[in-house]
């Protein structure tokens, strides 16, 4: 069965909702998913059409001791790298603008093939997406993610600790 484009990260984005339920009831941090407005279109009592009405946030947004926190859940298919184009501008623009008022910024990105999840920090987003922008490269090689950023794992029972990486 194919998945198309717009549900292939939600399977993910349902682990880091429970995820975030864990760091909820376990007083850690209250991250909630940020729901996307959709706008409806009826002919009468029946839906013909829907689609999402603006852009503008990320997937993810909380507190965590204090201290805002703002993510974006990216999932990819590829084996050997993680398209940049999987980042939208709006995102960068938003996470930016929360890193620069004082905000803890990443994103989540799930290799689905190597059943691995990375958080990669907004600095470090930032600085290939510039890149890229500037002609560079379009993507960052698994290979990257595996030597640079933090693998997340379970613990502290809690399938997905994304927060335990951000302790270091």
């Amino acid at each position: 069965m194919a998945i198309s484009v717009a549900n292939r990260g939600m399977a993910f984005e349902h682990l880091i909702e429970y995820t975030n339920r864990c760091y909820r009831i376990k007083g850690i941090a209250h991250i909630e998913k940020v729901p996307t407005p959709w706008k409806v279109i009826r002919r009468g009592n029946r839906i013909i059409s829907a689609f999402p009405e603006k852009k503008g946030m990320v997937d993810f947004i909380g507190i965590a001791h204090g201290r805002m926190i703002a993510f974006d859940a990216k999932s990819t298919r590829e084996r050997t790298r993680f398209p940049l184009d999987n980042i939208e501008d709006h995102q960068m623009a938003f996470l930016k603008s929360w890193r620069d008022q004082g905000a803890i910024t990443f994103f989540l990105v799930e290799f689905v093939n190597q059943h691995e999840v990375y958080l990669l920090r907004f600095s470090d987003a930032e600085k290939w997406w510039g890149q890229s922008k500037q002609g560079g490269r379009k993507s960052i090689p698994y290979e990257w993610f595996a030597e640079h950023c933090d693998l997340v794992k379970s613990s502290r029972g809690i399938t997905i600790d994304y927060l335990k990486c951000l302790e270091k």
